[in-house]
């Protein structure tokens, strides 16, 4: 028994954790390659690795994934200092470059000297499709940077190659990624670009993108459906997710068949950033005037921000709720009540289906069934679970209003 444990404990060396194993650089000058400053790591490789995100059967694994700032030409190579069969018969590492070349395409180098001499070829990327929108950053090293927008279809010459390599980065960082068909031409791509200067050249870093499916909408309207979004890991925190989305928001509001704009599993850093970029769309809006919010969401604020602004019915709701939060004052007893009831009353819209549920369930189930669900919805744990939601939402409310205030 002793020995088995040894040898568990020997095994168990050759185990890695595939997010830290995992190397990953968007590279733009030769010392960017042995620069560690420049590497970041996966949140996720679960898809690719299995839950646990080990990998077995090597020490010191390394797996390098680097790609050329802009073109996303990429080096793929797998480092170690040793590996299991060193040492061990009969046990098989995990075939970790098999996995990788899974996900990513063919075209890659494995040699870093190639890869370098590939920076050469930087100078020729130019971004995809046109230009919709130009912004700036400040950076407290660099300045002002200036950013591009572009909307690319599959159509662009050499975009479906630079896609693919683009889209491996899901892989990494979004928990539940697919890879989309991308020759469907119902597919918008939306991209984000860093201008840089280069020995006297002006060269393109890729930064993000989002890829919008457009769904049919009887009888002649389309309903753009936001399906995946990222910011690479450098450039996020800097805003701009909320200059992408309102970006694209204000690009589906200029087509007159655009009916509204939806997302498709949203999470919960897409809602807040989408609450934030359409409170500042609707902001100026003549319905959402602070004259009209303590009047209550009206039929006006719903007209007008569809009609102008594409947004639909319970997008809107939420945009009224956070302006008329940032118009009242919660020190004031009465207004504060006012408005946790205003709010609380779209809260309470689920349990209010639980209560229709259980009156039906009164009439068809056995009364030891009905004691089981009746324990699911008690009245006390409903308001109790109220309470926390409201206190919930109106902190991610009071977090978009303080975000409003830097930017004004």
């Amino acid at each position: 028994m002793a020995g088995v444990n040894t040898m568990e404990k020997k095994l168990a060396e050759y185990k890695c954790d595939t997010n830290e194993a995992i190397c990953l650089k968007l590279v733009r000058f030769p010392e960017d390659v042995d620069d560690d400053g420049t590497t970041f790591h996966p949140e996720y490789s679960h898809q690719i690795f299995g839950d646990d995100e080990v990998a077995f059967g090597y020490k010191g694994l390394q797996i390098q994934l680097f790609y050329t700032a802009g073109n996303l030409s990429t080096l793929f190579k797998v480092k170690y200092s040793s590996k299991v069969t060193e040492t061990f018969d009969c046990v098989e590492p995990d075939d970790v470059e098999g996995k990788i070349r899974e996900i990513v395409p063919a075209g890659f180098t494995c040699n870093t000297d190639d890869f370098i001499s590939l920076l050469e070829k930087e100078a020729n990327f130019k971004p995809f499709g046109t230009l919709l929108h130009t912004y700036t950053v400040h950076s407290e090293e660099a300045g002002e940077l200036t950013y591009q927008i572009h909307k690319a279809d599959i159509t662009c010459s050499g975009f479906q190659e630079y896609h693919e390599r683009l889209q491996t980065f899901l892989m990494w960082f979004i928990e539940t990624a697919s890879f989309i068909d991308a020759d469907d031409d119902r597919w918008d791509f939306f991209l984000v670009f860093e201008k840089y200067n280069k020995d006297g050249e002006t060269l393109y870093a890729t930064v993000g993108y989002m890829t919008v499916y457009n769904y049919y909408v009887y009888p002649d309207k389309t309903r753009p459906r936001v399906s995946q979004m990222l910011i690479l890991p450098p450039f996020q925190g800097e805003g701009h997710g909320a200059q992408l989305l309102e970006a694209v928001h204000r690009f589906y509001c200029s087509l007159p068949k655009v009916q509204d704009i939806t997302a498709e599993d949203p999470s919960e850093n897409y809602v807040k950033l989408r609450d934030y970029v359409l409170v500042k769309l609707c902001q100026g809006l003549p319905s959402f005037a602070v004259d009209k919010l303590h009047l209550g969401f009206s039929a006006d604020m719903i007209k007008e921000a569809q009609d102008k602004l594409k947004i639909n019915k319970k997008h809107a709701r939420r945009v009224y709720e956070i302006l008329r939060l940032r118009a009242t004052d919660m020190s004031d007893e009465e207004k504060a009540r006012e408005y946790r009831l205003e709010v609380k009353k779209r809260l309470f819209g689920p349990y209010r289906k639980n209560q229709r549920e259980l009156t039906k369930m009164r009439k068809c189930l056995r009364p030891e069934e009905l004691v089981s669900h009746m324990g699911q919805m008690d009245t006390q744990t409903q308001h109790e679970e109220l309470e926390k939601s409201y206190q919930v939402v109106v902190e991610d409310y009071r977090r978009i209003i303080e975000r409003l205030a830097t930017q004004a």
